[in-house]
């Protein structure tokens, strides 16, 4: 999970590295962790200065769990810290059917018009894939700025239709 901390520019490695790798260390691998570092690192990148902002307003709380760069600015275990409440619940379940399906007619839509195309066909997994992605906006990266949602959400999973779209190719080789 450590591997992480490189997506994080180099000074900010140098100044809270070695604290999150102790964070990390006391906390088990999940998912919820990594999308609060892949987060925090865009967040870093897009805003540094409010960034250092919240790591120096932090640093002025007295108790040492509120001291922590961490608990400000990454935002681990998101959905404990914030509380995902039953509106976002329900925003994301409406999200994610509802993307799944516009996306899939579109699939469907290249399916028939592009028949047995290895290309194609190897984007099938991305509606639910999407959705599920984008439903994040309403879950574990509520919090996030608008922007760093956009970067995560895009980034993430324009990366998922490049696989898919790799297994495609390899598929038309085969």
């Amino acid at each position: 999970m450590t591997i992480l901390l490189w997506l994080y520019p180099s000074a900010w490695r140098r100044r809270y590295g070695a604290e999150v790798e102790q964070m990390l260390a006391d906390r088990g691998v999940s998912l919820r962790v990594a999308v609060d570092l892949v987060a925090g690192a865009i967040d870093t990148w897009l805003h540094p200065s409010q960034t250092l902002a919240a790591a120096h307003a932090a640093a002025a709380v007295t108790t040492q769990e509120e001291r922590t760069m961490l608990s400000r600015v990454l935002r681990f275990d998101c959905a404990g810290v914030y509380g995902i409440s039953k509106d976002d619940q329900k925003k994301a379940a409406i999200s994610t059917i509802s993307w799944t399906l516009v996306i899939t007619l579109a699939w469907l839509g290249l399916s028939l018009r592009f028949p047995k195309d290895p290309w194609v066909e190897s984007l099938s997994m991305m509606p639910f894939i999407f959705s599920i992605i984008y439903s994040l906006r309403y879950t574990w990266l509520k919090d996030r700025p608008r922007s760093v949602q956009a970067v995560f959400i895009g980034g993430l999973s324009l990366a998922m239709a490049v696989f898919f779209l790799g297994v495609g190719w390899i598929a038309a080789l085969i």
